[in-house]
């Protein structure tokens, strides 16, 4: 028989055991937060990639208060100024404030990134899910159609594309989404193909769900971590065509500024003054490397694959 005492020591914790209840599972975005969070690297340049965003949303406010210049003002008699109290970045050949048109660059140049990268999506993901969830001969038309635009030469396109329409932000945007769209189609619809196999989905159609209820409310969600990981990475790749575009001169057109369209004003006057060069130059790399540093992080954190 146990007395009052021995029983009074059973019902007391032993020392150094932890009586707190097990730690909740997580979600899957809730995790996937946590593992980018602890990415610090990954946070930093996303960080700078939405600094870079506010400052070129908030450009207006920029060139009233801190540069006290407007992009296409032409002052002639402050040709080629260095870095200094005037310019803070210096000016070109025609007097224009550098770093009033690099604010306002990266208005034209992340504009165009950013809305490419949503057209893109909208666009791929429609093919990729219809392609994915209905299969058969919509399956291989919307495929073959896929592996049309893929196999046509981007820089043809874009050459094309350039002649017969004028390029601005939005057009240009359209433009680089044209080519841009059938890889987040293939990625989508590889994911809804083994998405839809399994059993939630399968439960759902049996009560009577429509189609556009199962992929916009079932499919879609499960989707959205490929379509994460396609846009932080196709930022970086698109400011780099939207770049190359301009530099070509199949872009943006002067006097309105871009990156890309600064370098090639810039190309005739480097032994003149470098800085016209380098400035415009350094804002694309760090940028583009911003986007893929970001990028992978975001994949490590989604990718259910590379979970530790």
């Amino acid at each position: 028989m146990i007395g009052p005492s021995r029983v009074a020591e059973l019902d007391m914790p032993a020392a150094g055991v932890e009586t707190g209840a097990a730690r909740p599972a997580q979600s899957y975005w809730n995790e996937s937060w946590e593992r980018l969070r602890a990415n610090r690297l990954g946070m930093a340049t996303g960080v700078l990639i939405v600094v870079l965003a506010l400052i070129a949303i908030l450009a207006p406010a920029f060139s009233a208060v801190v540069t006290h210049y407007q992009p296409q003002t032409i002052d002639l008699d402050s040709t080629f100024a260095r870095p200094g109290v005037g310019h803070l970045l210096g000016s070109d050949e025609l007097g224009r404030d550098t770093l009033t048109r690099l604010i306002w660059g990266a208005r034209v140049s992340l504009g165009v990134a950013f809305l490419t990268v949503a057209m893109s999506l909208f666009l791929g993901t429609t093919v990729g899910m219809m392609a994915g969830y209905y299969g058969g001969w919509i399956d291989d038309v919307l495929m073959r159609l896929v592996d049309t635009v893929l196999a046509i030469p981007a820089i043809f396109l874009f050459i094309l594309m350039s002649i017969l329409i004028r390029p601005n932000a939005i057009t240009l945007a359209a433009i680089v989404a044209s080519v841009g769209w059938g890889q987040v189609a293939r990625l989508v619809r590889g994911e809804v193909l083994s998405v839809k196999q399994r059993d939630f989905i399968l439960a759902t159609r049996s009560i009577g769900a429509k189609d556009s209820r199962l992929m916009v409310r079932h499919l879609l969600p499960n989707v959205l971590p490929v379509l994460i990981v396609a846009a932080s990475l196709g930022v970086g790749q698109i400011i780099l065509i939207e770049a190359a575009l301009d530099f070509l001169g199949l872009g943006i057109q002067p006097p309105t500024p871009s990156w890309g369209n600064m370098l090639t004003n810039a190309q005739s006057y480097f032994f003149r003054s470098g800085w016209l060069v380098a400035l415009p130059g350094i804002t694309i790399f760090m940028t583009v490397l911003a986007s893929n540093i970001f990028g992978n992080a975001v994949r490590d954190a989604f990718d259910p694959r590379l979970k530790s």
